[in-house]
């Protein structure tokens, strides 16, 4: 009896193992979104969550409060102090306050965990003209590559950068107007179709 017993719990544990049940709160998958590294967040939120949190009227003690935990001063100018939270080892938030103003949020990670196959770089030519026409808009350009969301990585009071990655030859970063919601400058990479 005491064998079945001890080889149930062995099966139980086994299970949850496996199947993610006994993963901790804190957990993130840190290459390629398809659970093959977990890695322990430090905080309340993986970058990708935190970006969308912040916002550039924030103060430092706002930041520090959604993150879960303070940031440290990566650098102290005389205009302006750019701090930053270390969230995983290979992620990273740095928020700029500026002395006049309001704040720049920008994300660090691999681009490698964003990857997406979907991404279609085949209309980017037309997507050019739209984007020179200043009539592209971020749902306009999800649905020009592919019907794939671009990953927010970069905001301020004035803009937002997303990035679309397949691979380090095929990847697009756009700007967009947070008051007209109109792409503003894209850069990226594409390879030969």
């Amino acid at each position: 009896m005491k064998k079945k017993i001890f080889v149930g719990v062995i099966c139980l544990l086994m299970l949850f193992t496996f199947t993610g049940c006994g993963s901790k709160k804190g957990d993130v998958n840190t290459k390629n979104g398809k659970g093959e590294v977990k890695e322990k967040i430090k905080g309340n939120c993986t970058v990708f969550e935190c970006i969308k949190t912040i916002e550039p009227t924030d103060t430092l003690e706002q930041v520090n409060e959604k993150m879960g935990f303070d940031g440290s001063l990566d650098k102290d100018e005389e205009s302006y102090k750019i701090y930053k939270w270390e969230v995983t080892k290979d992620t990273s938030v740095e928020v700029n306050f500026p002395n006049s103003g309001k704040s720049t949020i920008k994300i660090n990670f691999d681009e490698k965990t964003i990857a997406n196959d979907k991404l279609d770089l085949s209309q980017f030519d037309e997507m050019k003209s739209i984007i020179n026409k200043g009539e592209m808009t971020l749902e306009k350009f999800n649905e020009m590559v592919g019907n794939v969301e671009g990953t927010l990585i970069e905001k301020s009071a004035y803009s937002v950068k997303y990035e679309w990655y397949k691979s380090s030859s095929d990847y697009l970063k756009g700007s967009f107007s947070t008051t007209s919601n109109k792409c503003t400058f894209v850069s990226g990479l594409r390879s030969q179709q």
